[in-house]
């Protein structure tokens, strides 16, 4: 999939933001394919956590989720949209848009999923929700388990180095094999978040 120029433009002015003036350091791109259907799931801080790791994948064009409370004005629709986020509001929006990643994981697109499923306003991890094991084994899709830290922390901390900012892929995990039912991928979200506290 080709990224549009807005893409390039939203994705070029956020890694320059986090990297130079809040001290983003990345580490393990290098384990996300370059080709084929892959789903990025980091743990989820704060509402810029999808365009924070957005940013970090240079080889790749990722399809995020967004609360459609996020697009409230014509800039940030616009803005959103145009980095790839679909908004997901009531019930039957959220199934809309499980039906539309398994399209984009089909078509051998990147898609990001959070394990926990929602924002932890505490800091600490949620419980794995079977969203990211549902899509993984439905379409025998790897999962790439991404730790995010420092998000949960104000931006000023990072922009006086006091606190930092990093975001770290982890390798592929492989639903092969595993039944595609409700507590299959449960079993399979808790794994994933597992590995993702294991990268911190």
């Amino acid at each position: 999939m080709k990224a549009s120029l807005q893409y390039k433009i939203g994705k070029f002015f956020l890694y320059i933001t986090f990297r130079f003036l809040f001290g983003l350091k990345i580490e393990g791109v290098s384990n996300i394919p370059r080709k084929g259907a892959v789903i990025i799931s980091p743990n989820h801080r704060s509402n810029y956590d999808p365009p924070l790791v957005g940013c970090c994948i240079d080889t790749r064009v990722v399809q995020f989720m967004g609360k459609s409370g996020l697009f409230t004005t014509k800039f940030s629709s616009w803005f959103l949209r145009g980095i790839n986020v679909i908004p997901v509001g009531r019930e039957g929006s959220v199934l809309g848009t499980v039906r539309e990643f398994i399209r984009f994981l089909k078509e051998g697109k990147a898609i990001m999923v959070f394990p926990e499923g929602t924002r932890s306003k505490t800091g600490k991890y949620l419980e794995a929700q079977p969203g990211v094991g549902f899509l993984a084994i439905r379409t025998n899709t790897p999962v790439i388990p991404t730790f995010i830290r420092g998000m949960s922390e104000p931006l000023i901390k990072h922009f006086f180095r006091i606190t930092p900012l990093k975001v770290k892929f982890g390798k592929p995990i492989y639903p092969a094999g595993i039944k595609h039912n409700l507590k299959e991928a449960k079993k399979f979200a808790d794994m994933v978040l597992e590995e993702i506290k294991k990268l911190g």
